[in-house]
């Protein structure tokens, strides 16, 4: 798994109105999800039997579990109508969350998901998305009139 196509991707989700099929087959792909033993055969035959359905969400929350390390969602809230996921790494003794937002769940999921596998260098130097940036600051505003 290269780190530039993780964030290629990272782009391309953040970039959309809502999460299409092609955008998890691609993520899916990333994540090498066509492993040769009977684990990784009996997760695809899961993650397509889930594609067929169009359950994404239930797909990228397959594709987190069965990352290595795998992922959990930690957390998902709804802020003025954009999604806030959450996700937990667990590696090693060293957990670690990303968080991501989206106005699609889906894609708040996956592009958490995504942020988990990036350098924390390099999910710093993402852009903010307008959302985030009124976000900090309307706190910042409000905490200037409380002090």
């Amino acid at each position: 798994m290269k780190p530039e196509n993780i964030a290629a991707l990272a782009d391309r989700v953040a970039d959309i109105r809502i999460l299409r099929e092609h955008h998890v087959w691609a993520a899916a792909d990333l994540f090498g999800l066509d492993g040769l033993d009977d684990r990784s055969r009996q997760t695809r035959r899961k993650f397509r039997a889930l594609m067929e359905a169009d359950a994404l969400l239930d797909a990228v929350l397959l594709l987190a579990a069965s990352a290595e390390p795998p992922r959990q969602v930690e957390n998902i809230t709804n802020h003025a109508g954009h999604w806030v996921c959450s996700m937990r790494c667990a590696a090693a003794g060293a957990g670690r969350s990303c968080t991501a937002e989206h106005a699609d769940l889906a894609a708040a999921v996956l592009a958490s998901l995504l942020a988990s596998f990036q350098q924390p260098s390099t999910a710093r130097r993402r852009r903010a998305t307008p959302f985030l940036q009124h976000e900090r600051a309307h706190r910042h505003d409000t905490q200037i009139r409380d002090h």
